[in-house]
């Protein structure tokens, strides 16, 4: 007990009052193990680090069934606008689970060639080349995105749009 407040009275001198008490070691048979403990990493683990994390070098590759183009359905008025985006399929989600949207927005970048959306009614609801679709003049239209992957292959996505006054 002795040797505990010591130590706790040497760390606050130190400027380690923040540490918490359950965190200093208060016997030489604690600081060994502890030792024993940065001493068993192997030098692999040392080269690790977070920010690496790059999920396309693991595996993930997108195909068609692991996109889909959101919304699939849209009521906006004239002059109003929104914009079509590539989000992880229920498929996609059940193989390889959540991703956080910046590794989303990574694959996208690397699985990717190129993204087309086509209005099938330019003069109901307009599209530009980044997916924003604006509202001109009541009616509907279908907006049909083709997305080229990495691979060649090409998947084409539907929102059908809707323009009120």
């Amino acid at each position: 007990m002795r040797k505990k407040f010591l130590v706790l009275g040497l760390a606050a001198i130190v400027g380690a009052s923040s540490v918490p008490v359950t965190n200093i070691l208060t016997n030489t048979s604690e600081v060994m193990a502890a030792q024993k403990d940065e001493d068993d990493w192997d030098d692999e683990d040392e080269d690790w680090d977070d920010e690496d994390d790059d999920f396309t070098e693991i595996g993930y590759e997108l195909t068609k069934g692991y996109v889909v183009a959101s919304p699939a359905k849209k009521t906006i008025k004239v002059g109003k606008t929104f914009t079509i985006d590539l989000y992880p399929s229920d498929d996609f989600e059940k193989e390889y689970g959540d991703l956080p949207d910046e590794e989303w927005d990574e694959l996208i970048e690397e699985n990717i060639d190129n993204i087309t959306f086509r209005s099938s009614k330019s003069s109901v609801a307009m599209v530009n080349s980044k997916g924003k679709v604006k509202g001109k003049k009541k009616g509907s239209a279908i907006i049909k995105t083709t997305v080229t992957f990495r691979d060649g292959s090409e998947g084409t996505y539907k929102t059908k749009v809707y323009v009120t006054r």
